[in-house]
Order: C-alpha cells, then structure tokens, then sequence
C-alpha cells in the first residue's frame, strides 16, 4: 500500500513539473518486494559466500520470520562502489549489509549516511565497515533495523573518515555486495 501511494505521489509530482514547466527531481523510493522472493535473491547473490555469511543470513531470515512478521523489504544491489550513490530518498531503515572486498590490496572503506543527496556532511555518516584485505567479507546485521530520517547514501573512501572531502575508492578497490532496507 505504501508503495502504492508513493508511486501515485511520484506521478503527481511529474504531472505537476510538466504542466507548469518546472523541474522536478527526486530519488528512488523504497520498493519493497513479499518475503519469498527478496530471500530468493538473498540467496542468490550470497551463493559463493562463506558459510559464515550463509548462516548469519539464514538466522536473521529467521529473525525476520518470527519477530518482524516476515517483513517486506528492498534488496539494493552494491556493485564495484566507489564515490557516493544515493539509492533511495526519505526514511528508510537498514536491516542488514553484506560487502565483500575486490581482490585487491587497497584499502577501502565503505559508510552508510544519513543524507538525501551526498556524502558532504561527516557527521551524517551512520556506518563504517573496514575493508581492508583481497576478498574480505563483512556483514552487518541491524535487528529492528538503523533509521535513517533523510534517505540512504552509501560510498567507498580511503580513509575511515571519509566523505566527500577525502578520495573515494577507485574502480575496482570498493566493495560489492547488498543491502536489505525497509
């Protein structure tokens, strides 16, 4: 139903920009999909992960079964991240994060912010997970999940401070993986 009324919102507001000329732009909002089939793409994308991931996923899926009542959420795809991207907009909460690092040697250091728009304010950054040898894996798991109040915004630095006043990660130093919001 949320879904419904928010895509309904998104297509007044185009409506509303064409008609009176003016510019409208707004990111991604939250599409959530039944349990069934957001766990199937879970499995799918942690098939060549560790067991360890595998079990960690599996015991919060169960998590989510019993204590959340199956909730509905969004698998976001995270692929070769470098600078910030901005998925989704408004209020969302982060339930759980897996990443793995590229097979490479360079640091890298990826941070969930607070934030509509960007990465410019250090003190939005909710989240920094270290990844710092070839291949490592790294999972977060949030049970009633991290609240974020403006919209998701994700980015891979050199630096455990970083945001957008220090270097992003280069092409093929960030991490790929996923995360589960709702």
């Amino acid at each position: 139903m949320r879904s419904l009324l928010r895509s309904i919102a998104g297509f007044v507001l185009l409506a509303l920009g064409a008609v009176f000329g003016m510019p409208v732009a707004f990111g991604a909002v939250l599409t959530t999909e039944t349990p069934v089939t957001m766990w199937d793409k879970v499995d799918a994308r942690l098939s060549r992960a560790t067991p360890c991931a595998q079990i960690l996923f599996r015991g919060f899926k169960t998590w989510c079964m019993q204590h959340l009542k199956g909730i509905n959420l969004q698998l976001l795809d995270i692929a070769d991240l470098t600078g910030f991207t901005n998925p989704l907009d408004g209020v969302v909460r982060v339930y759980a994060v897996y990443v793995k690092k590229q097979n490479t040697g360079t640091d890298a250091f990826f941070k969930i912010f607070d934030n509509a728009t960007n990465d410019a304010t250090v003190a939005d950054a909710r989240v920094g997970i270290a990844l710092l040898d070839a291949n490592q894996e790294q999972i977060l798991i949030f049970p009633d999940g991290l609240a974020l109040a403006a919209g998701v915004v994700i980015g891979a630095y050199t630096a455990f401070i970083g945001a957008n006043a220090t270097t992003a990660s280069t092409a093929g130093d960030g991490p790929n993986g996923f995360m589960l919001v709702g």
